[in-house]
């Protein structure tokens, strides 16, 4: 006991000693910037050279060495000419030992100061805290300073201090009040952690933790944000009828952040896989071999396996002069009849891209693909902004299965999200905004069941999605479930061959046999003898491209997608008011070219990598609408030839009405309309149509006149 008072009374003087030797030229730096810098950061690592002994006891009784070392860095300020000034050392850079995750942490980890992998899922306002109380006695006007460490509970005196100067009466016979302008108070602010997606197992609930940023570390963090929190469990008894109970909660008291959404920085990648990566990246066939590992259990699709491919790495977010941003992200929406795999392409991306998220249309709410607002019980019923899906795949991919089965009020939150890749949120007094920089897979079915290639309605029309939405994607593919029976007998093999290939997930999860999707970072082949990458490589080498890699469009590449633009816009299409292609597509160009160049870690994205991306944007909209695409069918829903007959029947209303008093007769419609090929039928379809759409107006149904409204 004697050894450990003689150690806490050492502590002020050996991190002195450590401030003076190794940061006297931070603390000056820190009392100049002060109070715009307000804490000083020091590494686990510096400590460890100068004392391993004293090192070790930082981590066993933080506490301690936290109240030590700011009141030797408070009168260092002094010395400096700072007086009113309360810093905080925040040690960073622990030793990997000390790192956990949300669901490791146990009993024996209490007291101790850890690190913590996660994400912010929920933050709460930022609140003034008392760090330490001056009360007055009412009866003799001493006052006496007491610390306080419990941040639920103001600890009073029991009384008033004689040994101080005071007068010695207890509680219950003065009263001591709250001197606020002498108490020091501090910004506090609950914070929500949650571990990350890949330190997951399979099926569960991700655990959370409360955690309490203070000082300047509140109001640092929103939600979606990945740290690393440095800090010092402690515990708080869960009350039950107004008493306590022997279990209890586990909270972090933040002392420190480090790496704050550095993207996929949770990726580690060695020396020697860098190599590979880059010995890869050289071989003339990489984006064959790409293509192939992606999904190798469902046959064919390389066209849209590419354009997946593509959307792994993405294109490059730039930030320009006037304030604006142009995402980099490629968006991808996959329409298709039922059975044509959309749903296991979009499950195997979400496990296969970094910071992956599946979630599905029907489950999914606009608050939890966004965020919420809600209600939060531990920090006093106040309301909390907690992250949604789309905000925790930031920097990386978010897959939405069933897309069309989302409500209305749900999907409209997806424009802002999508294009500006934020979320603004004005709920239960919370204004804010989230980043949501992540690259949006969707499936989508038909209304109808299967899509109506010989339909007057486009296949964008077919799906339950507002032609807005719809615009947002730079690929959209048509999965069409038709009968060929070359292609039918190949499918029907690769799928029998492919079950045959599986082991069964009881003997796996009895330890009988091993699991086939944890194989060795090697190249491996698949069933049909073709050479694929594994699931880790894949992940690794997209971490080290969208980190390193940011390519820009060389001159010929830049001329070559504008003289496409220029030429596919010159074409237009089977209508007089049809589009065939918008100035959107020519940024999705861009982004598809410069996703091609990082597969090849190039730093210049040449005329082969926009030819890459001219191709595959030709085909999918040659398989959307054929030769003559024409994006007004897109944003109208009726394709060209349809709108033509209507525009043919509104002016033949138009110049019947300016002959006739201001009304048309319909068989006089009729006569003029079938003159230009529209026949009778047809007429009164589209006449119907337009009277309901209110374009048209038919004043009296006795004589059947018409006039336009």
């Amino acid at each position: 006991m004697v050894f450990k008072m003689l150690q806490e009374f050492d502590l002020p003087a050996r991190w002195t000693s450590l401030i003076q030797d190794y940061f006297s030229e931070a603390v000056h730096n820190l009392a100049q910037t002060w109070p715009d810098e307000q804490s000083l950061e020091v590494s686990y690592r510096i400590i460890e050279g100068f004392d391993t002994e004293f090192a070790n006891d930082i981590v066993k009784n933080p506490d301690l060495h936290f109240h030590a070392v700011n009141q030797a860095l408070r009168q260092f300020l002094i010395d400096a000419g700072g007086a009113a000034m309360y810093p905080f050392v925040r040690i960073i850079h622990l030793p990997s030992d000390q790192v956990r995750t949300v669901s490791q942490l146990r009993a024996d980890d209490i007291g101790q100061m850890l690190a913590l992998d996660s994400v912010v899922t929920k933050i709460s306002g930022v609140r003034p805290r008392i760090y330490s109380a001056v009360f007055e006695c009412v009866a003799c006007q001493h006052s006496m300073v007491i610390n306080q460490p419990n941040e639920q509970e103001l600890i009073e005196p029991i009384e008033c201090e004689q040994i101080t100067g005071g007068c010695g009466r207890a509680k219950r016979l003065t009263r001591f009040v709250l001197n606020h302008k002498e108490s020091i108070l501090i910004n506090s602010q609950f914070i929500e952690l949650q571990e990350l997606p890949e330190q997951m197992k399979g099926g569960i609930q991700p655990e959370r933790i409360v955690c309490i940023g203070e000082h300047d570390l509140a109001g640092k963090l929103n939600p979606g944000d990945r740290v690393k929190a440095n800090g010092v469990l402690f515990i708080r008894s869960q009350r039950k009828g107004g008493k306590d109970t022997p279990v209890f909660d586990i909270f972090l008291r933040i002392q420190s952040l480090e790496r704050q959404n550095i993207p996929l920085e949770e990726i580690s990648i060695t020396q020697d896989e860098e190599l590979e990566i880059k010995e890869l990246a050289r071989r003339p066939d990489i984006y064959k071999l790409f293509t192939n590992s992606i999904a190798p259990s469902i046959f064919g699709m390389d066209e849209i396996k590419g354009s997946l491919m593509l959307q792994l790495f993405g294109g490059v977010a730039r930030l320009n002069e006037d304030g604006t941003r142009n995402r980099g992200d490629i968006h991808i929406l996959l329409m298709g009849d039922p059975g044509v795999a959309k749903s296991q392409l979009l499950n195997y991306m979400s496990k296969l891209s970094p910071r992956g998220r599946f979630t599905s249309g029907q489950s999914a709410s606009a608050a939890g693909l966004t965020a919420a607002a809600v209600q939060d019980p531990s920090a006093d019923g106040r309301w909390t902004l907690e992250a949604g899906a789309l905000v925790l795949a930031d920097l990386g991919l978010a897959a939405i299965d069933e897309f069309d089965k989302m409500n209305e009020g749900d999907r409209s939150s997806m424009h802002e999200a999508m294009e500006q890749q934020r979320i603004s949120i004005s709920k239960a007094g919370i204004n804010a905004s989230l980043r949501t920089r992540c690259a949006i897979l969707a499936a989508a079915n038909p209304k109808k069941g299967k899509f109506e290639p010989v339909s007057e309605i486009p296949f964008t029309a077919q799906i339950n999605l507002t032609p807005p939405l719809v615009s947002r994607f730079d690929v959209i593919w048509l999965l069409t479930d038709d009968a060929d029976e070359n292609k039918d007998a190949k499918i029907a093999n690769h799928i029998i061959k492919n079950r045959l290939r599986g082991v069964s997930e009881l003997l796996v999860n009895e330890g009988s046999a091993s699991d086939p999707s944890k194989s060795s970072a090697e190249l491996k082949i698949s069933s049909d003898d073709t050479e694929t990458l594994p699931r880790d490589l894949i992940r690794k080498y997209i971490a080290h491209a969208k980190r390193t890699v940011h390519p820009n469009l060389t001159t010929e590449a830049r001329d070559l997608i504008v003289k496409f633009y220029i030429e596919t816009r010159k074409k237009g299409g089977n209508s007089s008011d049809s589009v065939s292609i918008t100035a959107r597509s020519l940024e999705a160009l861009a982004r598809l070219a410069e996703a091609s160049a990082r597969i090849r870690l190039s730093q210049d994205a040449t005329v082969e990598d926009a030819e890459r991306a001219i191709t595959l944007t030709s085909l999918w909209r040659y398989a959307l609408m054929g030769e003559n695409y024409d994006e007004t069918s897109t944003y109208a829903g009726k394709k060209g030839s349809v709108r033509n007959k209507e525009r043919a029947i509104r002016d033949i209303v138009s110049r019947l009405q300016n002959d006739g008093d201001g009304i048309a007769n319909s068989l006089d419609v009729y006569n003029e309309a079938e003159k230009v090929g529209i026949d009778r039928n047809n007429a009164e379809t589209i006449i119907e149509k337009l009277v309901l759409s209110g374009t048209l107006m038919r004043p009296s149904l006795v004589d059947g006149t018409l006039s336009i409204v």
